[in-house]
């Protein structure tokens, strides 16, 4: 069986080399490499992350002392603590591996050289997706295979490393339980939840973008529940959703006389449910140009009159809108009124597609997976961490909704 000895280059085995006249004791990688249960390894993959100094001269000095076949990789880190970083370069070292040789082999992945997450890859993918003997070497003990006594879940690890450096980097988060059901850790959600906390009591009228299925009602919600409004209930229509025709009396409600009874029958209207309250203006952008044209004067005046009434009834709302277009783009076309634009949006938050939040797709599955399988009555499912891989490799063009289908599927 072909044996294949993985490592990164550690500042201890540079230093053995004695490039820069630092020679002193062998690097865990020579002592490896002289070890008697070792010396006869077939082939050394090493990885190299000093940008100052190159993979090859290394290589030629690990030649002179083992007959194996050697190959030795300059790569490029962000941090050699970056636990993704550090993940993805060394899972498409072994990937390589895997695809170059249908050849039987065994995987030893030396733990000592590099960074204490170097050291924590070489495990997680010893315990999850390439089955592989670890070992340590150092003086005082020698080589020794080593042993940890629990399966490590891979992507546990991972983002609870990213989630403690972008602590640190990334400033003081405020505590806002309204907006505890937008499952998030990356960057560009952490920045529209940020303008979104700083948006909400302000009482100004908030234009939210994002393709389908990103969480534009979620905002939407997150935002009424922090204002001064949020004791009455958020109001919401799907301007897309309901057709022209009965658009007009759906918003803003309708008068019917009845000539034989002498009487007349009213319908409130979403603006009178939304007085006093916020008014969910989802998919604004499929607004009609006349229903445009009262939806601006009401905006202006603050009152409106139902459709077939005469009387003014005061209208003081709070608008929030969403569409999964470029509202400007649709002003420039000229399908969208450019006043009501600016009505609308006194502040814009954009949100990310999936695609643009891979550091998220582990935490919304964790929240998602209990809840979709209470509801399709099962006791218990979980992924592997195979299938939570792929899961993270895919693009979902249609975002979280995409990805809830996707569970449910491989749930039942």
């Amino acid at each position: 069986m072909k044996r294949i000895l993985c490592s990164w280059i550690g500042g201890g085995d540079w230093s053995a080399t004695g490039a820069r006249g630092q020679k002193t004791e062998p690097g865990a990688i020579a002592r490896t490499i002289e070890d008697a249960d070792y010396a006869g390894i077939d082939e050394i993959r090493l990885l190299n992350n000093y940008p100052d100094r190159k993979a090859s001269a290394f290589r030629k000095w690990v030649r002179t002392r083992t007959k194996a076949n050697v190959v030795c990789e300059d790569v490029a880190l962000d941090s050699p603590t970056d636990f993704r970083g550090v993940y993805d370069v060394t899972d498409a070292l072994i990937q390589r591996i895997e695809s170059g040789t249908d050849e039987e082999h065994e995987l030893i992945f030396l733990c000592s050289p590099g960074t204490y997450v170097m050291s924590s890859v070489w495990i997680i993918l010893a315990h999850t997706k390439y089955p592989a003997r670890l070992i340590e070497a150092s003086k005082e003990a020698g080589v020794v295979e080593i042993e940890v006594p629990f399966d490590i879940s891979v992507d546990y690890l991972i983002d609870r490393a990213d989630r403690a450096r972008r602590d640190v980097s990334g400033g003081l988060r405020v505590d806002a339980p309204e907006f505890n059901d937008i499952i998030h850790d990356c960057r560009p959600m952490r920045n529209a939840v940020a303008r979104a906390q700083r948006i909400a009591p302000r009482g100004i009228s908030v234009l939210i973008e994002g393709a389908s299925g990103t969480g534009k009602e979620l905002f939407a919600t997150a935002i009424h529940r922090q204002s001064r409004r949020h004791e009455r209930p958020l109001v919401t229509v799907n301007c897309g959703s309901i057709p022209e025709g009965l658009l007009e009396t759906e918003l803003f409600g309708s008068e019917t006389e009845d000539p034989l009874a002498g009487t007349t029958k009213r319908k409130r209207g979403r603006f009178e449910q939304a007085n006093h309250s916020t008014l969910f203006l989802d998919e604004v952008s499929e607004l009609p140009p006349n229903i445009q044209v009262r939806l601006l004067r009401t905006i202006e005046d603050g009152e409106f009159t139902r459709v077939g009434g005469t009387r003014s009834i005061k209208a003081d709302i709070r608008y929030i809108s969403a569409t999964n277009r470029k509202l400007n783009e649709e002003v420039a076309a000229g399908r969208f009124r450019a006043d009501l634009f600016y009505r609308l949006a006194e502040d814009v938050i954009s949100l990310p597609t999936l695609r643009n939040r891979q550091d998220d797709v582990s935490l919304i599955i964790r929240h998602l997976l209990p809840r979709l399988v209470e509801k399709l009555g099962y006791d218990t499912k979980q992924l592997s961490a195979g299938s939570l891989n792929l899961l993270k490799k895919h693009p979902f063009p249609g975002n979280v909704r995409e990805l809830s289908n996707v569970l449910v599927r491989a749930i039942v």
